[in-house]
């Protein structure tokens, strides 16, 4: 009896430790914050003559954009209240310059798992397990395989993390087209899974002095939905 009360004690000893160190190492993740920005030029975006800012509650982003820009969302055939059409870039706004020389547009992405919003029992594990579809995106998009960027000659690339929120940053070119891509990734607000939500502004390289800060500016404006 003496030995089988032992062993419980050492057994609920170990899980007592087991406990604390998963506490410990979520926290550790919890707390990190390493910021990732584009550099560069900038432009002011308070004059509320020339721009505007905009949520998407939806998909938990926020972003601004320029008033003189055009703006196309694409079409859909409804049938009874239904979506004749599935395609994920339904829900992607677009914004054309005046002269046509720069573009960009921001849509939904892929979905990851996550607890949080639907039991309050975060996990270690959690966040390692979108952290890793954030590491397999980063290798997609150097591959060349990101359907957007393709084979985009890379200039900078960084990931951003703030506790279970992450970024992605690219900048580069492909022939004459400049590239800023940021992805983020934000929780849904309906299931609390999280969502990567996509920023791509690009532009010809014979503009760049009209239309480069502006796409630092927008992109760097573009982020979660507090």
């Amino acid at each position: 009896m003496k030995a089988l009360l032992l062993n419980l004690l050492m057994a609920c000893c170990t899980l007592c430790v087991q406990g604390q160190s998963q506490q410990a190492q979520l926290k550790s993740l919890l707390d990190r914050n390493a910021p990732c920005k584009f550099e560069g030029k900038t432009i002011s975006l308070v004059d509320t003559n020339l721009y505007a800012t905009s949520r998407n509650v939806s998909y938990s982003y926020a972003y601004s954009f320029p008033k003189y820009f055009t703006e196309i969302w694409p079409k859909e055939e409804v049938v009874s209240e239904v979506r004749k059409k599935t395609d994920a870039y339904i829900d992607t706004v677009t914004y054309i310059s005046p002269d046509k020389q720069a573009t960009f547009k921001i849509f939904a992405g892929q979905v990851v798992p996550f607890p949080l919003g639907r039991k309050r029992a975060l996990r270690a594990t959690d966040i390692q397990v979108v952290e890793k579809a954030v590491d397999d995106y980063i290798k997609t998009i150097k591959s060349g395989k990101d359907k957007e960027l393709r084979r985009v000659k890379i200039m900078s690339l960084c990931k951003g993390i703030k506790g279970y929120n992450y970024s992605i940053q690219v900048k580069g070119y492909r022939g004459n087209t400049q590239y800023l891509y940021k992805i983020i990734v934000a929780e849904l607000p309906a299931t609390g899974e999280l969502i990567f939500s996509h920023f791509l502004y690009r532009y010809d390289t014979s503009v760049k002095d009209k239309y480069e800060a502006l796409g630092i500016t927008l992109a760097n404006a573009f982020g979660v939905d507090e």
